[in-house]
């Protein structure tokens, strides 16, 4: 609803002619680039890569212990790293980084037909990506696995 809110304001300030503030210009660039939910996937992703990592040959009481753990540390990671936290944050990192210019360039690219469909489709490439990423590690692993087991000099 903070976002509707924020979304209606800038557009208001565009039809009266103001010039919104670079915090509320910054706030529109989060908003049209889904920085909220990318940071809750983000976590998700920290969370199943977490849950992968049961230690070999360890026994079902041993896997039990080490899911409790995780989802007490993912908990305190999340409590951590929300949106409504993070947000100030990526504002200040925005604006210590971009200039106005730089700003009100994303925010024209973003709001045109070719930013939407960057936006809309990102997820899918950077799935894709990691995909090959993964896949490049597997043809590598017998190399790493017997880099690791020969002896050190």
């Amino acid at each position: 609803m903070k976002y509707l809110a924020l979304t209606l304001l800038w557009a208001a300030g565009l039809s009266s002619g103001q010039q919104l503030s670079k915090e509320a210009r910054i706030e529109r660039l989060l908003t049209l680039t889904n920085a909220a939910a990318n940071v809750d996937r983000m976590f998700d992703q920290l969370k199943a890569m977490a849950a992968s990592q049961m230690p070999p040959g360890s026994t079902p009481e041993q896997q039990a212990q080490a899911r409790q753990m995780q989802a007490r540390v993912m908990d305190a990671i999340k409590a951590r790293m929300n949106w409504e936290k993070m947000r100030p944050q990526y504002v200040k990192l925005y604006d210590e980084t971009f200039s106005d210019q730089e700003i009100d360039g994303m925010l024209a690219f973003y709001e045109s037909p070719a930013g939407r469909a960057v936006l809309q489709k990102m997820p899918l490439l950077m799935q894709k990506s990691m995909s090959l990423g993964m896949a490049q590690v597997a043809d590598v692993m017998p190399e790493i696995q017997r880099i690791v087991k020969e002896p050190q000099h």
